[in-house]
């Protein structure tokens, strides 16, 4: 339970502003972390883990479903049978279910707390406002370490995160 806002100097932004603390009258520093389930994910998990534990922080994981329109052009480019906008939305929520729950086990064996969120819509759009409306410190995600050329064509949610958060960013590569 929060009780009061006190001004207090955020590591990572490296200025004063205003923070909470909990009633015991700890700092609480909330931090983002998005997953996707991939293996580079696991990477964001154990730094996420490690800051965790080193600022004693509250942790959401996001893992954002991208909905319908990439989804059906995935599908079409792939040539896989057409499923329905509305299986494919199920089995994307049922995936992202299943990669929280599996990040949630990881914290859980390391003596943490974890919330979940998985919201769709656009990746790096919603963790951008997740982070600015829930008043996230800090966004924890990978980089695919996509090539300049294929960066150029396809994007890149940390790419985009990166510059267009209000809070800081953190990319484990």
């Amino acid at each position: 339970m929060v009780l009061k806002i006190v001004t207090a100097f955020d590591p990572f932004q490296g200025y004063m502003h205003e923070r909470t603390f909990d009633k015991g009258g700890e700092f609480m520093y909330k931090i983002l972390m998005a997953t996707d389930g991939s293996e580079h994910s696991e990477k964001v998990t154990e730094k996420t883990i490690e800051l965790a534990k080193a600022l004693k922080a509250d942790v959401t994981a996001i893992c954002v479903i991208e909905g319908t329109t990439s989804t059906l052009l995935s599908v079409a480019a792939s040539g896989s049978p057409y499923l329905g906008a509305s299986k494919i939305i199920e089995v994307q929520e049922e995936e992202a279910k299943k990669i929280l729950n599996k990040t949630k086990e990881v914290f859980q064996k390391n003596g943490l707390e974890l919330t979940t969120l998985s919201p769709e819509g656009n990746p790096a759009n919603v963790i951008c406002r997740t982070a600015k409306e829930g008043g996230f410190d800090l966004i924890v995600l990978g980089s695919r370490g996509l090539g300049k050329l294929n960066e150029l064509f396809l994007g890149s949610v940390s790419n985009k995160v990166a510059h267009t958060a209000e809070t800081s960013v953190l990319i484990v590569k």
